[in-house]
């Protein structure tokens, strides 16, 4: 999770915060550490239950620290409540389907003594820590990755409260009168796959709106939260992550044209990946999935950020390295006229190769790319980006006694 100098955004995120700051009456700085943690990416395996979160912190030390927090559930009772309120008013409904929560909510459901947003007393964080103070910094860090979830996700505070977001929806039906099973809203949709239909792959989208959409905000993404038949082998937390890249990938079209990735391979798409969450646990999780080494994946993180899917297959795969002699021979010659020897440059059938184990090959789309080896087993690293002139990918020759034939 990107971190970030902010914690609650949305005013209940903020609200979750402040029942934090609310509870750490002994001693604030246990708060600011809890921030450093999180901006320091120390907080892992974040989990959020009904009334519950749980996470595992890396200290300062190295050592890492499992947390548990405890929220109170809101009884039946006051789920009822809830539910009419939302039921009543039918902006309070729409408004949590596109990803906020209406502060109205709030004041009509406090009106029948009902406290949906939590306060100090509503929270019993625990760690194993030997540190004294209600909450410690652990808890404290674990607390600001709640409140990145809350901005994200408003539905979040109803779980912690007891209830599902299905199960929540279920009540406010029911509320309407129309059973559990009627649907919550009566907003206009059409199928993609139906607004497609008939128009080729290759037609893209059509223009944006005037002006652009980069000035408004990521629409918020609602987890799923399905029951997943035991033996089938889904992972709802693997399907939300993709989820929120084609979410972001579509955003960024809109935005500034970007490339929809669709075309990609799975290894440029994996290295595509693997450069958004630059190192570390999310890194590892992510090579352990597809079972490729978190080395390697690094490196094709880095192709990718250098030279896009054709970085990666040039790294990767050295048969997409041009064989063709005479472009092989006009880029050594250029090298020569720059100012660098003959035997300085060796020709092989497939690349230029100089010293300190720089190769210079000519990718599938006919521009040159520079690998270098590095570490102990001198792996191949893709260490700048692609040019039509090789000339661009070295430095100016050294001139002195004995640089020329």
């Amino acid at each position: 999770m990107a971190p970030r100098s902010e914690f609650g955004i949305t005013w209940w995120g903020r609200a979750w915060v402040a029942a934090l700051e609310s509870l750490a009456t002994l001693d604030p700085n246990r708060l600011s550490r809890g921030r450093t943690y999180v901006r320091k990416r120390q907080v892992h395996e974040v989990s959020i239950g009904k009334g519950h979160v749980s996470g595992i912190v890396q200290g300062s030390e190295a050592q890492y620290y499992r947390v548990d927090i405890g929220v109170r559930q809101l009884a039946e009772a006051e789920w009822e409540q809830v539910a009419e309120a939302i039921a009543a008013k039918a902006t309070h409904a729409a408004a949590l389907l596109d990803g906020e929560l209406d502060p109205a909510i709030v004041d009509d459901v406090a009106a029948v003594d009902v406290r949906l947003m939590p306060g100090a007393g509503d929270l019993r964080p625990d760690c194993n820590c030997l540190d004294w103070a209600e909450p410690c910094k652990h808890a404290a860090a674990v607390c600001f990755v709640v409140a990145e979830e809350l901005d994200r996700d408003p539905f979040v505070l109803f779980k912690l409260r007891g209830r599902s977001r299905d199960e929540l929806m279920a009540m406010v039906r029911a509320a309407r009168g129309g059973g559990p099973d009627q649907p919550a809203e009566t907003i206009d949709t059409v199928a993609a796959a139906d607004a497609w239909a008939h128009r080729p792959f290759e037609a893209g989208l059509a223009p944006p709106p005037e002006g652009g959409v980069g000035h408004h905000r990521p629409a918020q993404h609602t987890p799923w939260e399905a029951e997943i038949p035991r033996g089938h082998r889904v992972d709802t937390d693997r399907v939300d992550e993709l989820a929120v890249d084609a979410a972001q990938r579509a955003l960024a079209m809109l935005n500034d044209g970007s490339p929809s990735g669709l075309r990609s391979d799975a290894r440029a798409d994996l290295a595509r990946r693997a450069s958004a969450t630059e190192r570390g646990p999310a890194l590892v999780d992510l090579a352990a999935r597809v079972r490729v080494p978190p080395a390697t994946l690094k490196l094709w993180a880095e192709a990718w950020r250098l030279g896009g899917d054709v970085g990666v297959a040039v790294l990767s795969d050295g048969d997409t390295w041009s064989t063709d002699a005479d472009a092989l021979e006009a880029g050594r010659q250029a090298l020569v006229e720059l100012g660098y020897s003959r035997r300085s440059v060796a020709m092989n059938y497939d690349s230029l190769r100089m010293r300190d184990n720089v190769w210079l090959v000519i990718g599938p789309d006919r521009r040159w790319y520079r690998l270098q080896g590095k570490g102990k087993g001198q792996e191949l690293h893709l260490v700048a980006a692609a040019s039509g002139d090789v000339c661009d990918l070295v430095e100016l020759p050294d001139t002195g006694p004995g640089a020329g034939d």
